[in-house]
């Protein structure tokens, strides 16, 4: 079986810092999305909020709708390149190229769009990685996502499958992530390691026993 080392990337391999928004501020910049775009996408966020669709709101892209996949593609590993990869920190990288050394297998599972995971996984020599799937339809994106969402409980089950695909033994696996949502996909291995950790996690953490790093 395969000894992995499993890491979230938001506020994990990149310190305090959401690759979405910055990709969303890149694509603005190019003129890719408009601020009418974006309009809509505040407008879809606040109906969904006060109509009391919370789980709803992460599965919000409207402001991609319509977009071609390939030039959001193509626009994702040039903004990955220029403005995300330079924060992926120093001691996030240096924490992988152990485990790697010592022969576990690298995973990355994320909340983060699939078009920028590619990116991440690549560039740090991953074996697999699980983003946020965006919905196509007619050639073009749709602003929804689809498929189960890499967040809470949806992160856990994507795990869980991928031990199955994979033959990872959970158990000698080590998983690293900085946000209480992420507490069942932590406690799914024998080395669950809060990352930059949000209070309540690191609250939650010291408790179980678990460790607790800042990178």
């Amino acid at each position: 079986m395969l000894r992995a080392a499993i890491f979230d990337i938001d506020n994990t391999l990149i310190k305090g810092r959401s690759s979405e928004r910055i990709f969303i501020k890149y694509l603005l910049k190019k003129g890719i999305i408009t601020p009418l775009d974006m309009l809509r996408f505040l407008y879809t966020f606040l109906f969904e909020l006060l109509t009391f669709r919370g789980l709803y709101l992460k599965n919000n892209k409207s402001y991609l709708k319509g977009k071609e996949p390939s030039i959001v593609k193509e626009e994702a590993s040039h903004c990955f390149r220029e403005h995300i990869a330079p924060f992926i920190t120093p001691k996030a990288r240096e924490e992988m190229e152990r485990k790697r050394a010592e022969g576990y297998t690298i995973i990355l599972i994320s909340g983060t769009l699939d078009v920028l995971i590619e990116g991440f996984k690549e560039a740090l020599g991953a074996s697999a990685a699980v983003g946020s799937n965006l919905q196509r339809a007619d050639g073009v994106f749709t602003g929804r996502l689809e498929g189960t969402h890499p967040y809470g409980l949806g992160k856990a089950s994507i795990l869980q499958g991928l031990a199955l695909r994979m033959d990872i033994d959970l158990k000698n696996s080590y998983a690293y992530a900085d946000h209480y949502s992420d507490v069942e996909f932590l406690g799914m291995v024998g080395h669950p390691v809060a990352v930059n950790a949000h209070p309540v996690l690191k609250l939650y953490a010291h408790r179980k026993g678990w460790s607790v790093v800042e990178f």
